[in-house]
């Protein structure tokens, strides 16, 4: 896949960043899907069963893509790049962010120390974790998947118990 070299809905056109018709349609159908209510998971799902070049990755990615095209504030228009969406349904859609949008990211928190338990969190089980949310946001194909790795997730969670006196080597 070739890089791009501006946001999508946008091209260069005689020296000057312009509107890609093409695009913008899209950009356009995800603002109005958002506006009329539809959650971006929703919206990422639709572009993806579209088969859409920009939006045929993974759902995941697509979902990504659309929420990153909703809260960009190019797309309502600047000195640099001409409006593909009206400010003021751009300014709707911000007020429709979900909390976890509006402020930043915190750290992942650090393992959990109790008197007798000591949870160790390690890649492994996050990529588990992980790889659990995909399959339910793709519709994976059968629940009998799903409940596989949710029980590899639980049985390895459970192995990152540890007792502090196992650990220690004092063991019971």
């Amino acid at each position: 896949m070739s890089e791009r070299n501006f946001p999508y809905g946008y091209k260069m056109s005689d020296g000057a960043i312009a509107v890609d018709e093409g695009e913008a349609k899209y950009v356009r159908l995800i603002f109005e899907m958002k506006y009329k209510g539809m959650g971006v998971c929703e919206i990422g799902r639709c572009l993806y069963k579209e088969n859409i070049p920009f939006f045929s990755d993974t759902v995941s990615k697509t979902i990504k893509k659309a929420s990153a095209i909703l809260y960009k504030q190019i797309y309502a228009g600047n000195e640099k790049y001409p409006a593909i969406i009206d400010r003021g349904i751009f300014d709707e859609i911000q007020k429709m962010k979900p909390p976890a949008f509006r402020k930043k990211k915190e750290k992942k928190p650090e393992p959990v120390f109790c008197e007798e338990y000591e949870i160790i969190n390690d890649e492994e089980t996050e990529r588990i974790r992980n790889e659990i949310i995909r399959m339910i946001m793709e519709h994976a194909k059968s629940s009998e998947e799903i409940s596989g790795m949710i029980s590899e997730y639980a049985e390895r969670k459970y192995q990152c118990i540890k007792r502090k006196e196992d650990k220690n080597g004092s063991g019971t």
